[in-house]
């Protein structure tokens, strides 16, 4: 080959470039896609008619069927289905090997043909053994969820505004496959509620949040069952923060593809971010600044917004006390009844004195506390919870006065709904599984005399928890396996192996190295 005539690296790239904006051939100058070169572009349209087609092109083989059905019911496909799919007959000569395959995945993961569900953290990337497949997905979200009079008052709103109206198709399925990673798509009736542009994804068995993609706007409602007040700040400015991240990097990607004057540009200025709450069945937002520096706003429907819960996607995860301006919890919220989790929580907080203090202000006798003393003596955790749960029916209120009598002017209450993000940076797809019975028998081995508190975590009632107990009086491991069975045999909400971490890493018990070392190799 004669040197002289041979193009540089820059060169042949410019060349396979403009080739390929001429539709004579397909190449990606991206990390692992430049390595091959489409020569005959209609060959990708044969291959996508392998899973992207109408049931009447379907194949005659009824297991490959059943893929193609539950993909079209789920929008999603996992990878072994998708190469299954390939061994047919008729694709073994545009995707003759492993590696052609592989390459072919990946093309069609920069097209946003699948979108792989993961995190834009800056991280490597991990393991995902199946894609979310948008264009497979065809129905919208229904909107009945705005009928119910109730929404408002427990929802809060978030609005990512962006400049240009044409949002990506695949924007939506991108944010929802990074959050996703975090908190799994709901599911109805063994269907996932995943829609056209939109989702809805369980944060625990009381909240719930919905992604709304439109024309311009992203739109996020994060909904408590009784109330907006009763919203975790934490996972309120988590979810925030992993949407604001991932928009910021899927922007960057579609725009750099434009030209290289967009590959230096500051993308967070293509959008505007807007907090608020819910008003004539639409988002009722305002500006970031707007609502830091004010108390309340007057919409254009002339109602006044307090500003206190849509502050909380803003939340600063990092301070331990409440600022010197919070006014404590809402009167909405005092009326309450608290839940295990709650006096759990608050139990925590207290000294063992200044739990006595509170107990017999809200009622029990001085025996009635000496005979917990003398069974949980030495768990003094458990002693101080099973102390406050001995009046089931005190409200928030009664606990707030009962502190302040005790002359503890501390916001404790305010903790209480505060969620342990610290597991956010690790969760990934692969979590959003429901662990291994063989792996919830070591993990047993691995944790210390916690069955109580890990059941409340974990959402078993005290019923039930206490049932166990009596079952297994002296067996601890025996208990937490039984706490774990319980568990993973809930309906309520998916036990997942990341909820479980949350749980195990809330109860400082140990463990969580254990279920990393199984799920993470770490």
């Amino acid at each position: 080959m004669n040197g002289d005539l041979a193009l540089s690296d820059k060169q042949l790239d410019d060349f396979l470039l403009t080739q390929h904006a001429l539709g004579k051939i397909m190449y990606f100058n991206q990390p692992e896609l430049n390595n091959f070169i489409i020569l005959y572009p209609p060959a990708l349209v044969n291959i996508l008619r392998s899973f992207v087609t109408d049931e009447m092109f379907w194949p005659e083989d009824e297991s490959l069927r059943k893929l193609l059905r539950n993909m079209t019911d789920t929008g999603k496909i996992y990878k072994k289905d998708l190469l299954k799919l390939w061994q047919q007959k008729r694709f073994h000569t545009h995707i003759p090997d492993d590696d052609f395959k592989e390459f072919v995945i990946q093309v069609l993961i920069h097209l946003d043909v699948l979108v792989l569900p993961k995190r834009y953290s800056g991280k490597n990337s991990v393991h995902v053994d199946y894609y979310l497949v948008p264009c497979t997905v065809k129905e919208k979200m229904p909107m009945s969820f705005m009928d119910d009079k109730s929404f408002s008052n427990r929802t809060i709103s978030l609005v990512y505004r962006l400049q240009q109206s044409s949002i990506p198709s695949a924007l939506s399925f991108k944010l929802i496959g990074a959050i996703s990673g975090i908190w799994p798509i709901k599911e109805l009736n063994d269907r996932p509620l995943l829609y056209h542009c939109s989702a809805v994804l369980c944060v625990d068995g009381q909240t719930e949040l919905r992604i709304i993609v439109e024309d311009k706007r992203v739109i996020i409602y994060l909904t408590h069952e009784l109330s907006k007040h009763f919203i975790s700040p934490n996972i309120a400015a988590s979810i925030q923060e992993c949407l604001t991240l991932t928009l910021e990097a899927v922007l960057t990607f579609y725009l750099s593809s434009i030209g290289k004057s967009y590959r230096k540009m500051n993308v967070s200025n293509l959008f505007q971010i807007e907090i608020g709450e819910i008003c004539d069945r639409s988002p009722c937002v305002v500006s970031i600044s707007k609502a830091v520096n004010a108390l309340n706003w007057v919409c254009d429907k002339g109602i006044n917004h307090d500003t206190k819960c849509s502050r909380l996607w803003f939340f600063d995860k990092g301070q331990k006390e409440c600022q010197s301006n919070c006014t404590g919890l809402d009167k909405t919220v005092l009326t309450k009844t608290p839940t295990d989790k709650h006096l759990a929580r608050l139990a925590k907080q207290l000294s063992i004195n200044k739990c006595k203090e509170l107990v017999l202000y809200l009622g029990i006798e001085e025996t009635e506390w000496e005979e917990i003393e003398y069974v949980y003596h030495k768990q003094p955790l458990i002693m101080k919870f099973m102390a406050l749960k001995e009046q089931p029916s005190k409200s928030f209120n009664d606990l707030l006065k009962a502190q302040e009598d005790i002359k503890d002017g501390r916001h404790l209450l305010c903790k209480v709904f505060r969620e342990d993000t610290g597991l956010v940076d690790i969760a990934e797809a692969r979590l959003q599984e429901i662990p291994h019975d063989d792996v919830l028998n070591g993990l047993s081995k691995h944790l210390g005399n916690c069955a109580i508190l890990l059941g409340i975590e974990l959402g078993i009632t005290i019923t039930s928890i206490e049932e166990t107990m009596t079952r297994h009086p002296r067996d601890m491991y025996l208990q937490i396996e039984d706490i774990l069975r319980k568990w993973k045999s809930s309906k309520k909400v998916k036990p997942t192996i990341y909820r479980l971490m949350l749980a195990v890493e809330r109860v400082y018990s140990g463990g969580l190295s254990y279920l990393k070392d199984k799920y993470l190799g770490q």
